[in-house]
Formats: structure tokens, sequence, C-alpha cells
């Protein structure tokens, strides 16, 4: 896959397919756009993804917190196995919003793609009336002459697979939905940062680890979770939350991991948390000891449904 930084960085001799999106979190509705990216290119059209960075949201309302699904590196990662040949990453701004439907098609998609074919998502915007893009490019296409195709929504227990509702289903815990709308396990990654210690007084040492600040983090809980260290996955427990047991003063989110059968010093290591399954809500405990033996209790819990899923 060739990766462009920038449209203007583009050109092709040979006629071009194209779709274009945000695709965070590349999940199985944007994996149906570009498999009929791929089927409709035929063998004889280029194949190109065009995707923007920061997120619309970003620019647009920069008051409002946005948080990604995929970090910029993730989503290349997860484009790239796709199987797209070309993807450009053209950055978002609040200059390029104001171009219209029109101009953005002659300046940049015409002119440098020789577009035969488009096709969108069912909720795809272009240009800066977005609510009217679709029926824009339609009569564009008679002026620019290439074919527009419009992909149906991906529905998994009838519920439409977006990267919004993605986003919500995370943030209430609903973290098997979540999995399968994307079509692998949601990743939380990073380096592993001194903690407090306090696990390992319980015997349950943790490693915390820092994520990307714009990084969507799931709802405060207790998970069952695999850890993918220098590519050896191990089974473990992740604890997302502001630890309440210890203390009412700080709201600082942290992320912790009790790896299974894993003595290893790994300070400083990058290490990969794939969420499985809920387990619980956060709580908090009167006494560390009655927080250990929660955890106990937890650590049962995770064995027996990795136990389960083996057999399944």
């Amino acid at each position: 896959m060739k990766i462009y930084s920038l449209i203007d960085e583009f050109s092709s001799l040979s006629p071009c397919i194209l779709t274009l999106g945000i695709f965070d979190g590349v999940h199985m509705g944007h994996k149906e756009i570009i498999k009929n990216l791929i089927l409709k290119a035929e063998k004889k059209y280029n194949p190109v993804l065009l995707t923007f960075y920061p997120h619309p949201k970003e620019i647009l309302n920069p008051n409002e917190k946005f948080y990604y699904l995929n970090t910029i590196s993730e989503r290349i990662y997860n484009l790239r196995k796709t199987g797209i040949k070309h993807l450009i990453i053209h950055p978002f701004t609040k200059n390029f919003s104001k171009l219209s439907t029109k101009v953005f098609l002659k300046k940049f998609l015409h002119s440098k793609f020789r577009i035969k074919k488009i096709i969108t998502g069912y909720d795809s915007r272009i240009g800066n009336n977005r609510n009217e893009s679709y029926k824009e490019l339609i009569k564009f296409s008679r002026i620019y002459d290439y074919k527009l195709y419009k992909v149906n929504p991906y529905k998994l227990k009838r519920k439409i697979v977006s990267s919004t509702n993605i986003r919500e289903s995370l943030l209430l815990g609903n973290i098997e939905w979540a999995n399968k709308a994307l079509g692998y396990f949601y990743t939380l990654s990073g380096y592993v940062i001194k903690g407090r210690g306090i696990g390992k007084t319980i015997s349950f040492p943790t490693a915390n680890i820092q994520v990307d600040s714009k990084k969507l983090v799931p709802k405060n809980g207790v998970y069952a979770a695999k850890i993918n260290y220098l590519n050896h996955f191990y089974q473990g427990m992740l604890n997302i939350g502001i630890n309440p047991t210890i203390t009412s003063v700080s709201k600082k989110l942290h992320i912790e991991v009790h790896i299974f059968n894993f003595l290893k010093n790994i300070y400083g290591k990058k290490i990969d948390i794939l969420i499985i399954h809920m387990i619980r809500e956060e709580k908090k405990f009167n006494t560390l000891k009655e927080l250990k033996k929660q955890i106990e209790k937890d650590e049962v819990n995770i064995k027996n449904f990795f136990s389960c899923e083996k057999k399944n």
C-alpha cells in the first residue's frame, strides 16, 4: 500500500475508482465499502481510498472533546490489511471544510484522479453542503463522467455499524457488540509506566499504561483481556478506572493490567491490551482487604471465561 499525505501528492495515468471518508475504526461497515471498491475496480481501475485527519468534529467543534477509535497509525495498519493499494491521508482544515462539492470535485478529484467510479457509504458527506452532498454527487456525475455507487448500511443485531455507535457501545461497556462491529478486539496500546505499586502489595502486580490522549477509553470497570507483548499473547485482567478504594481525591484515569503467569520486568516497554469481555463495573470498597477478595473473584471469573471460550 502506498501512502500519500496530501491529495496533491497523488496522480494516476490510469482511471481511478475512489471512496472517501474518515474510516475511524475501519469497522465492518467500512470493510464492506472497501470490498465494493476493490470488486468494482475490475482490474482496469486504480482503487484509491481518500481519508482525512484530524476528524472534522475536532476542527469544526474545537470546544467539544472528541475521541478516536483508532490512532492514525492504527487506522493505517487496519486499512493496510484490507488490500487497498493507494491511501491518501489529507489534512482536514477549516478552509478545506468550506469547499463546495463542485470545487472539491473539479479542483481535487477530477484533475488528479481521472475518476470513473465513486463508492460512498450510506452516510457519506462531501463538501460544505453536507446534507445535499449525495444529490450533488449524482448531479456532477454527468458533468465529470463517473458512476456513483452507494453501499447500504452494515447491520449487526439490527443496529447499524458506525463509528458513532461503536463509541457509544464502548462507553456503555458493551464490548462484545463493539468487537463484532469492528471485526477485531478493541485495543489499548501504550508504554508501561510506573504506577503506585499498590497491586503488588495485595499480590496482584499490574502493568500501567499511558494511552494516546485522543484515544477512546471504554467504560470504567474490570475486563478479561489478552496482552500482546513482543508478539506473544497472554491472558490477563484489565482494570480501567480512578481506583476509588485507594483514593477519593484524584480523578485521574488509570489503565492497568494484571498479566497471568507473567514475571518479566516490562517498564518502558510497549504492550497492546485487547479487551475481550467486561466482568463488572468499577466499585468502591471499604478496605484493601475487601478489594483483594473481589479481585480474587474477578481472576477466577476471567479464567473461567477464557476456559469456556477455549472449549467453544
